[in-house]
């Protein structure tokens, strides 16, 4: 029925006059054009919701980031493990001692090196403020803690069962957020502890042909990826309690705003996709994204999840012109070419270019 193209399969069908569901499909044609959220909103309220419209919307986020994949792992640290792992992974003999970064990464990237690479000693120049090690904002529930300038997993190690269906449910990237929630479902069954215990003990990939694929070349992803997996899990924990005390809520509020690390957006991730399949939830999830994102940009240092941060805030429901344009300008400073005596803009951004916003490992 589809051709595999979904700008070609929307477009025949916002004109086939005999699919009942055209003004979905031309709302999502236009997400695709425009990249304006309220249009994939639009598609997701279709007055007439079926299995066919959730098609749609996967449609309408087709290779779009956190609507479709999790973003790569950008972090020096990352991409140290990335060619430690790949060159293993062909076959070559490596060792690797010890490791040096001019800053503070976060501690899923550093626990993910070592997952990959061995115990290798890491050495960090400094802390800038904000101190990534800090809380944004106190909470109860947290995944890190550090000792000194060490990651340590704040809870205790998954259980094997647990370890095994994340395997089975994490194996590959969602058709779209509304798909991954429903294939989550079999996490949210797990004890909290399980599931926070997955986030920080990160347990290896499942022994698949992708995974082994991939371990030639970007073997941190899967610990990208298995974390909003994990968050996705988290949003089915208890839910017969009301969203506004429940657990789900708190736990996924205090990871994002915790120490700053890739869980910050998973948990963000999670909470956009009750944004979606929840309208009342809309203006605050809103917020909270909105929140985090100013947080990251007031940070006077290298943020490695700012752009991620950015790019969810676009696909959150209810985002404002406000919104689009701080996370505009931060995607578009992303891929400035790093040169200090690059000439001012006449129309300079809202968000000032960091001189030393890219590093090298």
């Amino acid at each position: 029925m589809f051709s595999g193209d979904a700008d070609a399969d929307l477009r025949q069908m916002a004109d086939d006059p005999t699919f009942p569901h055209r003004d979905a499909a031309r709302y999502a044609m236009r997400f695709r054009s425009s990249g304006d959220v309220a249009d994939l909103v639009a598609v997701h309220d279709d007055p007439h919701p079926c299995g066919m419209t959730d098609v749609v919307f996967a449609m309408a986020g087709s290779k779009r980031t956190w609507l479709n994949w999790v973003p790569m792992p950008s972090e020096a640290i990352s991409n140290i493990a990335n060619e430690i792992g790949g060159r293993r992974a062909r076959g070559e003999q490596l060792e690797v001692s010890g490791l040096g970064l001019s800053g503070a990464e976060p501690a899923s990237a550093m626990t993910a090196c070592r997952r990959i690479a061995g115990p290798v000693e890491i050495g960090i120049a400094e802390f800038a403020p904000p101190d990534i090690r800090t809380p944004v904002r106190p909470g109860r529930y947290a995944v890190w803690r550090y000792d000194g300038t060490e990651p340590l997993p704040a809870r205790p190690a998954p259980s094997e069962a647990a370890v095994g269906l994340l395997r089975e449910v994490a194996g590959e990237p969602w058709q779209s957020p509304l798909s991954g929630y429903v294939k989550a479902a079999p996490l949210g069954e797990l004890p909290l502890d399980d599931l926070l215990g997955l986030l920080a003990h990160l347990p290896a990939p499942p022994d698949t042909p992708r995974w082994q694929h991939l371990a030639r070349s970007t073997p941190t992803y899967w610990y990208r990826l298995m974390q909003p997996w994990v968050c996705l899990g988290i949003l089915h924990h208890a839910k017969d309690e009301p969203w506004p005390t429940s657990t789900r809520r708190e736990v996924l509020v205090d990871l994002a705003f915790g120490v700053e690390d890739w869980v910050t957006d998973a948990a963000l991730f999670a909470l956009v996709t009750a944004a979606y399949r929840e309208p009342d939830l809309r203006p605050e999830v809103r917020q909270l994204v909105r929140a985090r994102l100013d947080a990251v940009v007031a940070a006077n240092r290298p943020v490695t999840i700012e752009e991620s941060l950015a790019q969810l805030m676009i696909v959150t429901p209810g985002c404002r012109p406000d919104d689009r344009v701080l996370a505009t300008a931060v995607l578009a400073r992303a891929a400035q070419d790093d040169d200090e005596d690059e000439e001012p803009s006449p129309s300079p951004s809202p968000v000032a270019k960091r001189r030393w916003w890219r590093r090298g490992s």
